[in-house]
């Protein structure tokens, strides 16, 4: 029993230490009409070469859950946006976002990341209308 406790330790241990994280921001628009680049800041995992997930918190009671894919080297992926609010009891559908994305590289591990994400559900009208947005991301 120890020896499987000792080679999980390891086993998990190496994946942590080879493990990348990613800083994450998105620059949005405030109520005066000015922009910031802290309202909406989180932390993503990378779990290999294409397989990000992570969670940023958006206001205070307000966090999304975020998978993203890499669909090609280059630079393009594709994500899933969970928005969790604890007060809201919705579907899951509802609060689902499914998007496309491209990543610049500006300098060393520092990216620029335009990305169109748009609801998984149409609403009552039968509309999906979506969002483009602006976001950094830096690799640590």
């Amino acid at each position: 029993m120890n020896k499987l406790f000792l080679t999980m330790t390891l086993a998990f241990s190496t994946m942590i230490a080879s493990a990348q994280y990613s800083v994450l921001t998105t620059i949005t628009e405030t109520a005066d009409s000015s922009w910031s680049a802290t309202d909406k800041i989180g932390v993503g995992y990378l779990v290999s070469d294409c397989v990000m997930i992570g969670l940023t918190m958006d206001g205070e009671d307000k966090y999304e859950l975020i998978g993203r894919y890499v669909i090609h080297k280059s630079g393009v992926w594709a994500t899933c946006v969970y928005n969790y609010d604890a007060n809201d009891e919705s579907e899951l559908m509802d609060k689902m976002e499914l998007g496309l994305g491209y990543s610049f590289k500006v300098w060393n591990e520092l990216y620029f990341n335009p990305n169109y994400t748009m609801p998984a559900k149409s609403n009552e009208a039968g509309e999906r209308e979506g969002t483009f947005n602006l976001s950094l991301s830096y690799k640590l």
